[in-house]
This record gives C-alpha cells, structure tokens and sequence, in this order.
C-alpha cells in the first residue's frame, strides 16, 4: 500500500522518488501539489535543474533549508514552483526567537556615505524583509537577506520608518512635511509615492510613526504624529492604510503664550494590538530638568480623553514602550538610566497622585540618581518584542524576561535581566563581530527570530538571528 504514494520524477535527466504527501506540503498554487503517484518506468518529467530540486524536495521534508543563505538561484526556482513565500517565511520563524540566542549572523552593507538612521522590519508572517534608512534612502532586504531594492525619497534624512508589510513602508522625517509612502511592488521597480499630510496643517513635520500589522483585523490604521512648521500646535492622525484618509484625530495640543510643556508632542508611538490601545509619550528638556507625557488612547472610542495619562517629572523616561504579551508599560529613567514597569491591567483615571511604576532595576541607585539629577539613561532605548523587554545602553543590549519565583509565601512573578551576546564586555570575535567596531545603536528593529541594528557611523545593519543553523553572510 505504501508504494502506491510513492511519486518518481525525472528532473532534468536524474530521477527522484517522493511521496505524495510530501508534494502536498508546497501548497495547492504550485505545481508539484497536483502530481500523482508514479512507477519508476514513468516518471513525471520537469525540465529544471536536478540540483536546485534537490534542495527544493529537501525544504518539503524538513520544514526549513539545509543550510543558509539561499542562493539566488534557489529562490528563482522555489518561485517556479509556487515555493518562495513559504521558503522565506521558514528563514527566521517568530517560533525560533530566543534572546539568549541570538548571535551575529548578517552585516548589511549599505549604499551611499550616509549611516542608517532608521531600521524596521516587516511583521508579515511568511515574507518579512528587512529596511532601513540611510540620509533620504530607503532599502529593503528580502527575508533570505539575499537581494536588496532601494528607493528615494523627497525626504533630506528619514528620521522615522515603519514596515507594514513586504511591499509598503512608511517613512517621516521632523524637518519636513508628511509621510511618505514607499512601495517595493517586488516586480516592478520600488517607488516613493504621495505623502500623507495633517489636513489642519499641510506643512506640518512627523514626529512618529506606527502602525497596526497586515495581519491583524481590520480596520488597518496608520498613527502619525505632526508637529506644526511653528511648533505651537500638534496632534496624532490615524489613517486608513487602506483608504489612505485621515479618519480621526487624536490627543490635539496648542501652545498658548510660553507654556511649551503644556503641549509637548509625542515622539514615540506604540500600538498594542491585544489592547487596542495607542500609546503616545514624549518629553521636553527644560531648565527645571525633563518633563515628559505618557497617554493611553482607546482608538475605537470616540471620547478625547484618553484612557490613561501621567506627567512625568521626578525621573522622567528616556525612553518607553508597552508589551501587548505582558500587558505593561516599561520606560527607562531619563536620570537614573533604572527599567520601570508599570501594569497596565492596575492603571486607570488621570494617574494623579498615582505612582504607577515598580523599578525592576536597581531601586537605591534609581533613588540616588534622581535625587543627584543624573542623566545616566541619556541615549538609552526601551523596546518590547513577544514576551521580552530590550534596553540599548549606548552599544550594549540587555534583555529582561518574566520569571516565576517560588517561596514558602508562594510563587509570584519577577523580571530579570540578562545580556544579549555576551554583554558589554562582548569580544570583537567572529565574521560579523569583527567586521565592525562596537559602536553606539541609534535604531533597532525585532522581527521573526531576528533583531536588527544600526550604529552610529557604520554604514550598514547588523542582523542577529536566534533560528537553529543561522549562518553568518556579508552582501
């Protein structure tokens, strides 16, 4: 019985024996889904190159590629046969991510004598790429890493970009009007195309972007947020990514007189999908010190008041950022440089008179730098990804991960730090590591099994990928 799904195929004049059930696993789009089982003396015929099949029949059986990166060639004949998104989507599988395991496995150079300023990644599930931003240029790099589009924008330096899927990125910048929208069609050549504008002020700059994946439910929204050419007016835009239209208008702020920190604008945006909620922060430098806002929209209310806010002064954020997974607020103290969580299942009202925040760091040292007015978290990023929160401090990424602590009081939930690689004191070992110095990161990007870094004066990205059998390659 078994040999009645055995499938014999002559491929280029070298024959190969498979099942059926393998055949199936390229999907019902490709042609190797329909052959039926056949007799070794009458094979199916395909005039394509045996070699190349091999690794094609291997894919089917495994799951993955037997080794990395593939070729060119490769990924020109899984397209032939209806295979390419599968075969990219398998390079760095969301499932594979592991922090502790990432290592160096990619260093993207870069056109032109201008260093990144900005990097992203897809969140499409089967065919996520890889972008960054260098001066008014924006380049994409397919899942396999193995061939690269770019296109230019009106754009003089790209200070904010967002992937919304393979084919469309949105890039702003805060010296000039608009978003910009940046298509790689795949077959056709990439172009940057109209901007979308605040229509109370045409001329206003991006601050931030952010926007809601490809494969979440509709609606589909883009978040922007403007600044005014005077500065004394801004506001967050959500658009239909679909429409292309502003459909709402969230979190309006007008300077009167020389209140500046009555109306700081956000500067970072954030979307958790789980919550349906917007995060909106940004901070302003003062001779008092820094002063910072951090607000909560429900998108799918119509009221103006948002879910929650707090004004942040004794040890106002760096940086900060919300995990969907864990249902929390995390910032960096712009004095002490400490991590702070907040639960966001415990936060409600105006926060007035609420502490929200918990240090996970170190909590005498917070204490001590905010009472000494420190600026240790200076240039410092927070970022969350799946069940992990990522601090940059100056060249150096560390992670923190929830941990189950058990007691004789019983088991409760904790946040502990490690480093990714092997920390600060990371050697320059290695054929990524020791291509580059080890510099400041300015952007980051997690997608897939991979994060993604841009340095301060190093033209080019730096991947690292946690997927089993990552290889390191230098385009």
């Amino acid at each position: 019985m078994a040999s009645t799904s055995v499938v014999t195929l002559n491929v280029g004049g070298e024959l190969f024996q498979t099942t059926a059930a393998t055949l199936s696993r390229a999907g019902a789009s490709s042609p190797l889904a329909s052959l039926a089982p056949s007799p070794p003396n009458a094979p199916h015929f395909l005039d394509r190159d045996p070699r190349l099949f091999a690794l094609i029949l291997s894919f089917l059986r495994r799951g993955r590629l037997a080794s990395l990166p593939p070729s060119p060639a490769l990924l020109a004949e899984a397209r032939h046969f209806a295979l390419d998104g599968a075969l990219l989507a398998s390079l760095s599988p969301a499932s594979a991510f592991s922090p502790l395991s990432l290592r160096p496995a990619a260093l993207l150079p870069l056109t032109g004598r201008v260093a990144p300023s900005a990097v992203a990644i897809s969140p499409s599930p089967r065919t996520a790429s890889l972008l960054a931003a260098h001066g008014g240029v924006v380049t994409s790099f397919d899942a396999a890493l193995a061939s690269r589009t770019s296109v230019l924008t009106p754009l003089p330096a790209v200070d904010s970009l967002v992937a919304v899927s393979p084919a469309l990125a949105l890039a702003g910048a805060r010296d000039f009007p608009g978003v910009h929208l940046c298509r790689f069609p795949g077959d056709a050549p990439a172009t940057a195309s109209e901007a979308l504008s605040w229509p109370d002020s045409p001329s206003a700059s991006v601050l931030s972007l952010a926007a809601t994946a490809a494969s979440e439910p509709a609606p589909q929204w883009l978040f922007a947020s403007f600044e005014s050419a005077r500065r004394n007016s801004s506001a967050v835009v959500a658009f239909d990514l679909n429409s292309l239209t502003p459909v709402a208008e969230i979190g309006r702020k007008e300077v009167f007189g020389a209140d500046v920190e009555a109306a700081i604008p956000p500067t970072k945006l954030g979307w958790l999908a789980g919550h349906s909620l917007l995060l909106a922060a940004g901070s302003h430098s003062g001779p008092a010190g820094m002063v910072g806002d951090i607000r909560l929209w429900d998108v799918r209310a119509s009221s103006t008041v948002p879910v929650w806010e707090v004004r942040e002064k004794e040890d106002c954020f760096a940086d900060v950022a919300a995990s969907d997974s864990l249902s929390a607020l995390f910032k960096v103290g712009a004095a002490s440089g400490e991590v702070f969580m907040a639960d966001l299942r415990r936060l409600g009202g105006d926060g007035i008179g609420v502490e929200p925040w918990v240090c996970i760091g170190d909590e005498k040292r917070a204490a001590a730098a905010t009472a000494s007015r420190r600026k240790d978290g200076n240039n410092c990023r927070v970022e969350c990804y799946r069940n992990w929160v990522f601090v940059a401090r100056g060249a150096d990424v560390e992670v923190w991960s929830q941990v189950e602590l058990t007691s004789e009081a019983g088991t409760k939930k904790a946040m502990r730090r490690n480093w990714v690689g092997n920390g600060p004191s990371m050697s320059t070992a290695g054929s990524v590591e020791g291509t580059m110095e080890k510099a400041k990161i300015v952007s980051w990007a997690f997608g897939g099994s991979r994060m993604a870094l841009a340095r301060v004066d190093q033209r080019s990205i730096e991947v690292w990928d946690s997927a089993s059998g990552a290889t390191s390659v230098q385009l």
